[in-house]
Order: structure tokens, then sequence, then C-alpha cells
């Protein structure tokens, strides 16, 4: 109880527009008894003590004081956007596997009411263990019914609790056929055979952009890595060749430029000057550039394949760890296949 007092009272650094939206992500998760608060407050509790983590330890890595700081609000942003990532997948995989089962249970309730029963007892007959968190929304929305609460407020409760824009205007047309007292088994076919035409589309349209998702991984995970291992392999032979001058005793600066390249600004001496680029930067500016590039390669892959973004958060690590990898394949095959060249 301790701990809630004080991940509460840490929650207030955020204003309330945040602790309104993270509530609402938390209902639409499926987290209904945690409070919005006290998961701010923990989530930022744990960031706070990840920065610290990393302003301590950085100076291990680095000399730069700059860089101290710099890793330290890396690590606070990295910490926060993970967590929000954690809600925003659990909300989006929960709203996906509603709208998976959402036609099955129309279609069931509309043979329930074919059946003899009425609207409230088809609905909660319909409640089964393999649709999943739908059966939990259907027993609440079902035992709110029950409890007095007109049907239409429930059914459009439990659009709150779901963010799927299938799943909201399906229970816009339920509530408008409760309300105008139409036919409600032949609406609920019509609603669920719109559904899955929807979710039929979809699937086509993933098909017909398989070649723009082939291209993005291919430019993404493999031509990216290989042209950032050509380009860090490059600046290391400059280096090489630079020190390789300056052992001989030739003026560096009239030999650099015929022979160095683009990077013989930044070089001299066998080393880099006050302020300059050397191999080393280019390396790790590759491995960054390319963390980045696939990643979002993965969110666009999902907007293209799926419709949104989020959905291509767990193509992201995959697309990162592979990217990465063949980064360092190339460059160590880069450097066995031109070591005779320069000794």
């Amino acid at each position: 109880m301790a701990l809630l007092t004080i991940y509460k009272r840490i929650s207030a650094l955020f204003p309330r527009s945040i602790v309104k939206a993270t509530s609402k992500m938390l209902l639409q998760g499926g987290f209904d008894e945690l409070d919005a608060r006290t998961f701010l407050g923990f989530a930022l509790f744990v960031s706070i003590s990840a920065t610290l983590t990393a302003f301590f330890l950085a100076p291990l890595f680095f000399e730069e004081k700059l860089l101290h700081l710099a890793a330290a609000v890396f690590a606070l942003a990295v910490s926060l956007a993970l967590f929000y990532l954690f809600l925003s997948m659990r909300v989006d995989s929960r709203s996906r596997k509603i709208e998976e089962v959402l036609p099955v249970a129309l279609q069931m309730i509309s043979a329930n009411i074919r059946a003899g029963m009425t609207l409230e007892n088809a609905v909660w007959s319909s409640a089964r263990p393999e649709f999943g968190p739908f059966k939990d929304e259907i027993q609440r929305m079902s035992a709110k019914s029950f409890g007095g609460a007109p049907l239409t407020e429930t059914l459009k409760e439990m659009s709150k609790r779901v963010n799927s824009q299938i799943v909201e205007r399906s229970i816009r047309l339920i509530n408008e056929g409760i309300i105008l007292g139409g036919e409600m088994a032949h609406l609920l076919d019509q609603v669920a055979f719109d559904i899955r035409s929807t979710q039929l589309l979809q699937k086509e349209i993933a098909v017909a952009t398989t070649t723009y998702a082939i291209f993005i991984i291919f430019a993404a995970v493999v031509a990216s890595p290989l042209l950032f291992s050509v380009s860090t392999y490059y600046a290391t032979l400059n280096e090489k060749l630079v020190e390789k001058q300056s052992g001989t005793g030739y003026e560096v600066n009239q030999s650099i430029p015929a022979q160095a390249g683009p990077f013989s600004a930044f070089v001299s001496g066998g080393g880099k000057k006050e302020g300059g680029i050397n191999s080393g930067d280019i390396r790790l500016f590759s491995i960054v550039a390319i963390a980045v590039s696939s990643f979002f390669a993965a969110l666009i892959l999902g907007l293209i394949r799926e419709g949104k973004g989020m959905r291509g958060l767990k193509y992201a690590p995959v697309f990162v760890l592979i990217a990465l990898g063949l980064y360092f394949l190339f460059s160590i095959g880069l450097e066995s296949a031109f070591s005779s060249f320069v000794k």
C-alpha cells in the first residue's frame, strides 16, 4: 500500500490530459482495476531509475560529459516510450481479437433470437469461452442489462471499452435497430456479413501490397546494412592510408586528397582532428541509422498490410536484429576480402 501511495504522488507530475488518456488506454487494454495514476507513477519511477543508472554508467563508455547527460535523457525517453508501447500493443491486440470473433458472435445472437429468446437473453447466451476478451465484455454488458440498465447504453459503453472502428460502427447500427424496433435477427446477420466483407477486403489489400512490403523489407534490412558497411569500411581504409603515409614521411596534406577521398578533410596524421570525424563515429552513426530505419520500416509494413502502424511493432525487433546482424556480417566480409590490399 505504501508503494501505491508513492506511485500516486509521483504521478502528480503528469497533467490531467495524460492521466485521462492513460485511463482510457488501460480500460481499452483490459486493465479495469488498475488506476491510471498508479500506472503512471510506476512508469515514472522505473524511468527515473533507468535514467540514473544510465547517467552513472555512461562514464565507463564515454569521456565527454555531454554524452553522459545525453545517455540519461535517452534512457528516460526509451523507458517512457516502452510503457506507452506496451499499452498501445495491448489495446490493439485486444481490439483485433474482438474484431475477429465479432461476426461469429453476432450470428450466434441472431440464431438465439430466431430460436425465441429475447435480445438480452440472446446476448447473454452468446458468451462463449472461445471468444476470449469479447466473452468478458458480453458478460459485463449482460450483467448491467439484467440489473436494469438499457441495453443500448450498455452496448454504447462496451464500444468505448474497445478501440475499434468496426465495433463502434456495428454497435451504432444495432442501437439504431433497437430504437427503431427493426427485425434484429436480420440486422445482426447483415452486420456480421458486412464485417466479414471488410475483413476479406483487408486481406486482399494485404496480398495486393506484397510487392511494396518486399521492397521495404529488402531496402531496410538488406540494402541499408550493405551500403553502410561499405561506407564504414571506406572510412576505415582512409584512416589506414593516412597512417601509412604519415609513417613513410610523406606530406599528408598533399597525398590525402588524391587517395583518401572525401573523408580526408576530417582525418590527419593517423587520427582525427579535434572536432573531426573518424571511422568509429561513422560506425556508430551507421548502427543508429540502421536501427532507426528498420524500426520505422516495420511500422510502415504494419500500416500497409494491416492498416495500423502499431501492428508493425511485432516485426520491429526482428527487423532491427537481422539488419544489425547483416551489417556486422558485411563489415567482416569486406575486411576479410580486402585486408590483403592494405597492411
